[in-house]
């Protein structure tokens, strides 16, 4: 038998090549698979970002600003009401699977921090250094009423009294059975030794620590502590903001060398902010009150008497207002080049960004050197404290619009 011939079409000369059939046809793909994805409570989260960020300014404003007594007593539940808080918001979102992908795990970032913040204040230090010490109650010496004389003294026998007879122990054996020892017994006494040593070394670390930091260094670092949780709780809120698929869009138009210059701003800012929390713990604006010079030279004469010599970099009043200076020159010095580089910017959404943070940094500036010149005014020290955060948050915004620009429509423009 003969194969039989296969059936080939033939195509026509001037057929147009790659018209297949429909069945031929691959599929065409399907966009927004990004979007497509659970997106959670992205507004909650946001939410509750936002109200971490104004509890963390407000425990910063109460650490910082001297408060009349009954506000004062406020500033204690500071820290438990921010821990609080997140405790809330993240055990709600939590339950009721309402965090984005991935949002979790930041969410506990911030838990920590909160948590640290809480541990950083004195009186937290003293409670706990109180419940693991206990309380020592001194020995009170006993005096006699209206006289205040104290009592005579019992005077001991010449022979001391004869022993009290004790049963023999086979009385006590036929008396009362001996009660068999627990198994347990061993282990319970083992534990109990050893979190009475736990307990003595945590307070002997927490004594430690209390000694080696200082009352105006802690107020310093839970100024940071503040600062940290508001920023990134803060950058938490822009991003947020947006959806997934306009990040990466965005993101892929961001401008590097910007985004790097405000970055500087960022971190010397909040360099900045921490030297001022602590001359304003130290008191040391009040003591050097003129400007461009401090006494009358350029660097004070007694920024170097303590010793050891790293003690000066944290109790010298001289040496740390010097140091703030220097910081808010270098902070204005690379400002100005950030707003000069933003100029070049072809968004100009990131460009009015940089000009409103670039306002606010020469406004606090000047409210800087006026608040040294007034002798450190609590009002001015007020004032210059929340135009400086203001200053800090913006400077975040337009870091966060140089790595994810607004695209603005031509037609728009």
């Amino acid at each position: 038998m003969g194969m039989k011939p296969s059936k080939k079409t033939n195509r026509a000369l001037f057929e147009e090549v790659g018209a297949e059939t429909p069945k031929q046809m691959p599929a065409a793909p399907k966009g927004g698979m990004i979007d497509a994805r659970p997106k959670g409570a992205r507004g909650a989260v946001a939410f509750w970002m936002a109200s971490l960020v104004l509890l963390a300014l407000v425990m910063l404003g109460l650490d910082q600003v001297a408060l009349p007594a009954p506000v004062a007593e406020v500033q204690v539940y500071s820290g438990p009401a921010l821990l609080g808080v997140w405790f809330l918001g993240a055990l709600g979102l939590g339950l009721g699977r309402k965090f984005p992908r991935g949002w979790g795990v930041r969410s506990l970032g911030l838990g920590a921090l909160c948590l640290v913040a809480l541990l950083s204040d004195n009186a937290v230090f003293l409670k706990i250094d109180k419940a693991l010490q206990g309380d020592v109650v001194p020995e009170q010496v006993a005096v006699l009423p209206q006289t205040g004389d104290l009592p005579p003294l019992v005077m001991l026998p010449a022979t001391p009294p004869e022993p009290t007879p004790q049963p023999a122990p086979e009385a006590v054996d036929e008396a009362l059975p001996e009660a068999a020892p627990s198994a347990l017994a061993p282990y319970v006494a083992q534990a109990g030794h050893y979190t009475q040593v736990a307990a003595s070394f945590t307070a002997m670390q927490i004594d430690q620590m209390r000694r080696l930091l200082t009352a105006p260094v802690l107020e310093a670092l839970r100024a940071g502590l503040a600062l940290m949780i508001a920023g990134f709780a803060f950058w938490y809120a822009l991003l947020l903001g947006r959806s997934e698929a306009e990040l990466i869009s965005a993101r892929r138009q961001g401008e590097k060398g910007l985004t790097g210059l405000a970055s500087g701003v960022m971190h010397l800012g909040f360099v900045q902010i921490l030297l001022g929390a602590l001359v304003s713990a130290l008191g040391a604006g009040a003591v050097y009150m003129d400007w461009p010079l401090m006494g009358g030279a350029f660097f004070p004469a007694d920024a170097l008497s303590l010793e050891p010599a790293w003690r000066n970099f944290i109790e010298n009043q001289g040496l740390v207002q010097f140091l703030h200076r220097i910081a808010g020159y270098l902070l204005v010095v690379l400002g100005i080049v950030a707003f000069v580089r933003s100029r070049r910017s072809v968004h100009a959404v990131t460009r009015t960004a940089f000009l409103i943070a670039f306002i606010w940094l020469m406004l606090a500036a000047v409210l800087g050197v006026v608040t040294l010149l007034r002798g450190d005014a609590a009002e001015m020290v007020l004032a210059h404290l929340g135009v400086v955060v203001l200053m800090w948050l913006f400077v975040i915004r337009a870091r966060f619009l140089a790595r994810y620009p607004r695209v603005q429509s031509i037609r728009r423009s």
